[in-house]
């Protein structure tokens, strides 16, 4: 292992282990990272939702890009998920657009890709540039109906049950834009 392989791994761990350790002391209570406070709870009118797990973004080693959170349906019959995402720099809508299909062509392969197109298109064409504190939520049920809200405004909504799964997969699925963000998500 060299020199700066071995330093990165190191840093890795650690930023890890402290989120994991901040996550796990105020989860009753919420979560706080970066000064970025999730609840433990979301009310909706569809149900009651879980935080399942909360982490961060970092683009290199210096720059955090968003922290995010994972909110699970109370309901144990519903895959429902929902997924906050709280910007900590500002990001065109043309990066996070371009972002998201390239995840999607990696995990999902161009087939499938092509298949959800139109809805893909709909769903970008609905976002907008965004800020520091600025979040973006988007959940996706177990109908297959995704919903998009900017600072707890419903943008989009529509219902596409490959979409609404394989959008979440970009943070969730496999070979997910950042593997330490997917399990400080998913809770482990």
């Amino acid at each position: 292992m060299t020199k700066h392989t071995y330093f990165k791994t190191l840093i890795l761990t650690i930023a890890f282990v402290t989120q994991f350790v901040i996550f796990q002391a105020s989860a009753n209570q919420g979560v706080k990272i970066k000064d970025v406070h999730f609840e433990h709870h979301y009310f909706a009118e569809s149900g009651d939702y879980k935080l399942k797990g909360a982490g961060i973004l970092t683009w290199g080693i210096l720059i955090d890009l968003y922290a995010a959170a994972l909110y699970i349906s109370q309901d144990d019959d519903l895959q429902d998920r929902r997924l906050v995402i709280h910007y900590l720099v500002p990001i065109k809508a043309s990066k996070i657009r371009e972002v998201a299909e390239e995840f999607i062509l990696k995990q999902q392969g161009k087939d499938r890709l092509e298949k959800m197109r139109a809805s893909l298109n709909r769903l970008h064409a609905a976002m907008h540039d965004v800020q520091p504190g600025d979040r973006y939520a988007l959940t996706s049920t177990d109908q297959g109906v995704i919903k998009l809200e900017l600072n707890e405004q419903e943008v989009i909504s529509f219902s596409d049950k490959m979409l609404a799964k394989s959008y979440l997969d970009i943070w969730l699925g496999e070979n997910p834009i950042d593997q330490g963000l997917r399990l400080n998500l998913i809770g482990q």
